[in-house]
C-alpha cells in the first residue's frame, strides 16, 4: 500500500478528476494523451507540470506565512489583553480586601433574609 496522501493531494487528485470528466478523457490517462488532447509535447507537459506546481508551492508557502503573522499578532494582542486585564482584576480584589467589601456584602446578605415576606 502507498503512503498516505496529504490533504492538498487528495485535493488535487479530486480536481483532477473532475477535469479528467469534463475533458471527456479515459479513466486511465497517461501522460502521453494528456499532452496529446492539449496539443503540445511530453516535454512542453512536464515543464508546465513543473511551473505550475511550483507557483502552486510558492502561495501556498505565502499563504501559510501571511496566516502565521496573521495569528503571532492576534497572540500578541491577546496576550497584552490578558495581562491588562489580570491587573485591574488584580486591583479590584485588593480594593475589595482593603475596604472589606465581601464582610459588607455578607452582612447586607443575613440582614435582608429576616425582612422578605413570605407569600401564602
Amino acid at each position: 500500500m502507498s503512503e498516505s496522501l496529504t490533504p492538498e493531494e487528495v485535493a488535487i487528485l479530486i480536481k483532477a478528476r473532475r477535469i479528467q470528466k469534463d475533458k471527456g478523457l479515459d479513466k486511465d490517462f497517461d501522460v502521453k494523451s494528456v499532452c496529446e488532447t492539449a496539443g503540445v509535447s511530453r516535454k512542453t507537459g512536464y515543464q508546465w507540470a513543473e511551473k505550475f506546481a511550483s507557483s502552486t508551492e510558492t502561495t501556498a508557502r505565502q499563504e501559510v506565512e501571511q496566516e502565521l503573522a496573521d495569528l503571532q499578532a492576534k497572540h500578541e494582542k491577546l496576550s497584552k489583553d490578558y495581562e491588562r486585564e489580570a491587573f485591574e482584576n488584580r486591583a479590584r480584589k485588593l480594593a475589595w480586601e482593603i475596604h472589606h467589601v465581601d464582610e459588607w456584602l455578607a452582612s447586607k446578605k443575613n440582614t435582608s433574609k429576616g425582612k422578605t415576606k413570605k407569600k401564602r
